[in-house]
């Protein structure tokens, strides 16, 4: 799993959403998961994806970054 995580500042929800939805569309990519959180001053969005072509490209359209999150939710036994 790829996950891309893009910061964006300030208290607007709906601008940075809506454009990322638009790209999504656009290139007819479908996230595993779309999450976000509030953080002082800003929002964290977090968008996971099977292939990394697709959270690269996420990732260089909105200056976010790609953590490689192959190893997420595991437990060692």
């Amino acid at each position: 799993m790829y996950i891309v995580e893009i910061r964006r500042e300030g208290d607007g929800l709906a601008e940075p959403m809506a454009a990322i939805r638009a790209w999504l569309d656009h290139k007819r990519v479908q996230p595993s998961a779309f999450r976000l959180s509030m953080i002082p001053g800003g929002t964290i969005f977090r968008l996971e994806f099977k292939g990394s072509s697709e959270a690269e490209a996420l990732a260089r359209a909105f200056g976010g970054q790609v953590i490689d999150g192959e190893g997420t939710g595991s437990v060692a036994a």
